[in-house]
């Protein structure tokens, strides 16, 4: 975690979160513990760090008018990484570590009329990769605290409710290399969704009406999470409280 955090703290110097980015991903659940004062355990642990901005796609309530040179605070780091390139000749958005293989930068955004193509945000000056349903997750960013044996950082991530309705959504998108990931994100989603529904009920009444009002091919998809979450979390009883219509 410690080097983790270190890449995320360098990231936070140079204005990553001032500018609107997001702390996407495993760290962000790491987050959500301290925010709601609870431990999640070793389970929770990864080696991939995952960032995300809204791009003009979504509203945010944060101050987006600064430049950010995101790239130059990866080579500031001095640990290595790499950026992956695609097809096109192009850097992604995904930066490797050469000697850790798992253990990489993803930047994602919100689709857009490109497209999945990676595209440059030009306050950011790094590609963004677009990926399907990050919207709804960015809506309503909050800030919270990452906490290790390294120091604190202040960070900007997901609504946990919506994160946990994410997870949900993109359940059945992920198969084969990422079915482990994909259950690993089911367990998040079933931690989040337990706490909310002993505490704060309303939070996630109030994402789950904006997820299933926007069309079929959203309800299809988190049909299949709800139905995994009674498979394999039965206590947790979603599908007697998240009504698919």
């Amino acid at each position: 975690m410690p080097r983790h955090l270190k890449v995320i703290g360098r990231l936070a110097d140079y204005g990553f979160f001032r500018a609107g980015g997001v702390l996407i991903g495993t760290h962000a659940f790491l987050a959500y513990g301290n925010m709601l004062r609870l431990h999640w355990g070793d389970s929770s642990r990864t080696q991939d760090i995952d960032f995300a901005h809204a791009g003009k796609s979504v509203s945010l309530a944060l101050p987006a008018t600064i430049e950010v040179k995101a790239h130059n605070a990866i080579e500031s780091l001095e640990m290595g990484f790499l950026p992956v390139t695609g097809i096109s000749g192009k850097a992604g958005a995904t930066n490797l570590h050469p000697k850790v293989p798992e253990f990489r930068l993803d930047f994602l955004t919100v689709t857009h009329r490109g497209g999945e193509t990676p595209y440059t945000h030009p306050q950011l000056n790094i590609p963004l990769q677009p990926l399907k349903f990050m919207g709804f997750s960015l809506q309503n960013a909050q800030q919270a605290a990452l906490i290790s044996t390294g120091g604190v950082v202040l960070v900007n991530v997901a609504h946990p409710a919506r994160y946990a309705l994410h997870k949900l959504i993109v359940y059945g998108e992920r198969a084969g290399a990422f079915a482990s990931k994909s259950r690993k994100g089911l367990h998040q989603a079933a931690s989040l969704l337990a706490y909310y529904r002993e505490q704060r009920q309303w939070d996630i009444d109030e994402a789950w009406s904006d997820l299933v009002s926007r069309g079929k091919g959203w309800v299809r998809r988190v049909r299949q999470g709800v139905e995994a979450l009674d498979r394999f979390y039965p206590d947790i009883k979603a599908g007697e409280w998240l009504v698919v219509p």
